[in-house]
């Protein structure tokens, strides 16, 4: 608690006496904040996600992303091309076997409906590689911090495949992208910074180089 002013002399009185040292005049009772409990906050944080629109995890059917599948692509046909060109039986199998794998995997985005397809991607930063969730509708979330800000409920079972139960943020209301913007706009700056002293070293050797001339 910061020390309060006395209402009769203006003399500052400390937090803890009840009477001004100058004037002895009585001073009123000021009651310490009150911090709030883990219980609070996790009832506050309820009642906040008790608000926020929500989705069951068992309807979230999870697909691999257009990069993961443009790569797969690029990568059938090269196992294709190689499979064409070689005469080893061994080489011929272990192609083959490749092969399947990754029409398996091309296979897991058929059959599923845009309406449920979600897909994953990463978010790098300076300092670290986030997961991104990617909506059918084209949202970008993250998981949301345990005290901050959600946009979205994933209501989830511990057996269940998949994303858990979880509280997921819009990735550009999030901490995250201010981070990463502040740092994007430091950069812009540095760089400004740079040519403009660049540019000053080159006018200041031009003006020295004519005075020497002269």
């Amino acid at each position: 608690m910061l020390p309060r002013k006395c209402k009769k002399c203006r003399c500052y009185v400390a937090p803890h006496l009840d009477r001004c040292p100058r004037c002895n005049a009585k001073q009123p009772i000021v009651a310490a904040p009150v911090k709030p409990t883990k219980e609070d906050r996790d009832a506050e944080r309820a009642e906040r996600d008790a608000a926020l629109p929500s989705i069951k995890a068992i309807h979230m059917q999870w697909v691999p992303s257009a990069g993961a599948i443009a790569a797969h692509k690029q990568t059938l046909d090269e196992v294709r091309r190689q499979m064409a060109k070689t005469d080893s039986v061994k080489l011929r199998n272990a192609l083959r076997s490749q092969l399947r794998s990754i029409k398996q995997f091309l296979a897991k985005a058929d059959g599923v409906s845009a309406r449920h397809r979600w897909t994953t991607e990463i978010f790098h930063t300076k300092h670290a590689s986030v997961t991104v969730f990617v909506s059918p509708k084209g949202r970008r979330y993250i998981l949301a911090s345990k005290d901050g800000p959600a946009h979205l409920i994933v209501i989830g079972r511990k057996k269940n495949r998949g994303l858990p139960a979880a509280r997921l943020c819009l990735l550009e209301k999030s901490s995250l992208a201010r981070a990463v913007r502040k740092e994007q706009h430091e950069e812009k700056v540095h760089s400004k910074r740079k040519k403009a002293k660049k540019e000053r070293k080159i006018k200041k050797r031009a003006t020295v180089k004519a005075l020497v001339d002269e």
